[in-house]
């Protein structure tokens, strides 16, 4: 093969997997914002491990977070889906996002008072409210 038909095939190939790279990550995109529409910031914005508290109902979980979804393991239930966790009896109720300053902080076992207490010594960092 001659050196310039070479060039060109690999531009080529490189060409197609960047195409097919750019509509992969925009069908991913799409698939969070079908899903979880205006919570899609709440999506983007948190990690694994920070914890969500629903102010309208007095309720928290830890955020569990994979690929696609995240989950909330409360006390309560193993795992509710950001969404359910949200609008509960289609109706959206106010949601804070934080995350503990250091590795260190220990949320398992914790109640809502001991939360608050986190918050106010600002052990807690907020990350995104709705």
């Amino acid at each position: 093969m001659k050196k310039e038909l070479k060039y060109a095939l690999l531009f080529f190939g490189v060409f197609i997997i960047m195409v097919c790279g750019f509509i992969g990550f925009g069908l991913y995109s799409m698939e969070i914002e079908d899903h979880y529409g205006d919570l899609k910031e709440l999506y983007y914005k948190s990690e694994n491990g920070d914890v969500i508290i629903n102010k309208t109902t007095s309720e928290f979980g830890i955020i569990e977070k994979n690929w696609k979804r995240i989950n909330i393991r409360t006390q309560k239930k193993d795992s509710t889906d950001l969404y359910n966790w949200v609008y509960q009896n289609r109706t959206e109720t106010k949601t804070e996002i934080y995350r503990p300053k250091s590795k260190e902080t220990e949320l398992n076992g914790i109640t809502f008072s001991d939360l608050k207490k986190l918050i106010n010594k600002s052990e807690l960092k907020l990350i995104i409210e709705n």
